[in-house]
């Protein structure tokens, strides 16, 4: 399984930074691969956590090569497993992203994050919410409620654990 971890950029709060960490850390016992957009803040935060349980972490970059990546986005390379570079920018590589994950855990965020949501909610992929963590996850069940029309709201799940919101995604992909 992929799962993908989507969100701020920049971290606000380190509490939803340690959170963002122990998701990491679940998706790897659960022997799943971590997706990101190779950014840093939250998501960084998951890829690190992952990293620390030897998990894999495959980084989708927006850069067309690693000294891009490096110093036009100032993204690490360090702690992922691989990263592919493709040369589409951002919001560019959010579709890449989101394409080849089963699922998407979103973590606060501003207009990326919200771009990521979408798309995985047009496609109808699981997705777990961290509650509270600000941001765009204040106003997600807002904008879900608005777009349901199929009962794509059925594979968004909502929580403010870190280790539960990984378990209910997990579960949400084995129905």
């Amino acid at each position: 399984m992929k799962i993908a971890v989507c969100g701020s950029g920049a971290i606000s709060d380190k509490e939803i930074a340690k959170k963002a960490f122990e998701i990491g850390k679940e998706i790897a016992k659960n022997n799943a691969l971590l997706l990101t957009g190779a950014c840093n803040g939250y998501p960084y935060e998951a890829v690190k956590g992952a990293f620390s349980l030897n998990g894999n972490v495959f980084g989708i970059s927006p850069a067309k090569d690693e000294k891009e990546h490096k110093e036009k986005y100032s993204f690490s390379t360090e702690n992922f497993t691989e990263i592919e570079y493709t040369g589409l920018g951002i919001p560019g590589r959010n579709f890449a992203l989101i394409k080849e994950a089963d699922a998407v855990i979103i973590i606060s965020g501003q207009t990326g994050s919200l771009n990521e949501f979408t798309i995985a909610f047009h496609y109808g992929k699981v997705m777990g919410i961290l509650k509270n963590s600000g941001g765009i996850t204040d106003i997600i069940e807002n904008i879900v409620e608005v777009c349901n029309k199929n009962d794509e709201k059925e594979n968004v799940v909502y929580s403010s654990d870190g280790k539960e919101i990984v378990k209910l995604v997990l579960n949400k992909l084995n129905q």
